[in-house]
C-alpha cells in the first residue's frame, strides 16, 4: 500500500509541474493577443492643419483646443492656400509668435505629430484639365518637403470637401454637379496617393453630403461651399475614429 501511495504521489507532482509551462505559455499568448487587439487612434491636439480657406475656418469655429485662439491652424495672412508645385514655398503666420515664417522653418521649429492637409477645391479645374499626375507631383513635392524639414512628422491626407447644389458658380464656368464630380475624382486622386506614400488618408467628404451628393444645406454657410460648427464637428469625429498603425 506504503508503495502505491508513493506512486501515486510521483504521477501526480509529475503531471502538475508539467502543466506549468504551458499555462505560463497561455497566459503569455492571452498578453501579445490583447497587445495585437489594442488599437491606437489619432489625438485631435496633435494635428497641425494646413490647407484652404475651409482648413482655416476650423479656428474661426472654435472647434480646436483653445477655441478661435487655437494654435493648431496654419495659415498665410490670406487665411487660404492653394496645392501647386510652389505650395511648399508658402509663408504661414506661426501662432506660437504671430511672425511670418516659411513653412519650412515653422515645422523645423515645431516638429508635429501630424500635419493634415486638405486641398483640392481651390484650382480643381485645373487638375483635371492636367490630370493627376500634375495633382500627385503637387502633393509629392510638398510632402517631400515636410518630411525633410520634420522628417518624423506623419502626413494625413484629407479629403476635399463637396460643394453645395446653391454655390455661385460663376467663376468656374461649369455647375454644381460638375464641379462636385472633379471634387470625387480628385478624392480618389488624393487617396491613391496617399496609399501609395504610406500616408494617411481621410474620407470627411462623405459624411457632409445629403443624398443627392451636394454639400448638406444644414452643414454649410451661406457660400455653399465654407463649413459650419457642425460640419467641423462631424470631421473632428471622423479623425478621432482613425485607426493608427503602429502607434
Amino acid at each position: 500500500m506504503p508503495k502505491i501511495i508513493f506512486i501515486l504521489i510521483s504521477i501526480t507532482l509529475i503531471l502538475c509541474s508539467c502543466s506549468h509551462p504551458g499555462e505560463e505559455r497561455y497566459a503569455s499568448l492571452t498578453d501579445e493577443s490583447k497587445i495585437c487587439d489594442e488599437k491606437s487612434y489619432i489625438d485631435i491636439d496633435d494635428i497641425i492643419f494646413l490647407g484652404e480657406s475651409t482648413t482655416y475656418h476650423l479656428k474661426s469655429r472654435g472647434v480646436l483646443s483653445g477655441g478661435t485662439e487655437t494654435k493648431q491652424v496654419w495659415a498665410p495672412r490670406s487665411g487660404t492656400l492653394m496645392l501647386d508645385s510652389a505650395t511648399s514655398e508658402c509663408r504661414i503666420i506661426y501662432p506660437e509668435t504671430n511672425e511670418e515664417l516659411p513653412l519650412i522653418a515653422a515645422l523645423q521649429k515645431k516638429r508635429p505629430k501630424y500635419i493634415m492637409l486638405t486641398f483640392g477645391l481651390n484650382g480643381a479645374t485645373n487638375f483635371i484639365k492636367r490630370g493627376s499626375d500634375y495633382f500627385k507631383y503637387c502633393y509629392q513635392k510638398l510632402s517631400d518637403e515636410i518630411k525633410g524639414a520634420s522628417r518624423d512628422t506623419k502626413i494625413i491626407i484629407n479629403s476635399c470637401f463637396p460643394i453645395a447644389a446653391d454655390m455661385n458658380m460663376q467663376k468656374y464656368k461649369i455647375d454644381a454637379k460638375t464641379l462636385n464630380a472633379y471634387i470625387d475624382q480628385i478624392n480618389i486622386w488624393a487617396k491613391d496617393f496617399a496609399q501609395e506614400n504610406g500616408f494617411i488618408y481621410v474620407n470627411t467628404s462623405n459624411t457632409l453630403k445629403n443624398n443627392n451628393g451636394f454639400l448638406d444645406s444644414e452643414l454649410q454657410m451661406s457660400d455653399g461651399y465654407h463649413l459650419n460648427t457642425k460640419a467641423y464637428q462631424k470631421i473632428l469625429e471622423i479623425l478621432r475614429n482613425t485607426e493608427i498603425n503602429g502607434e
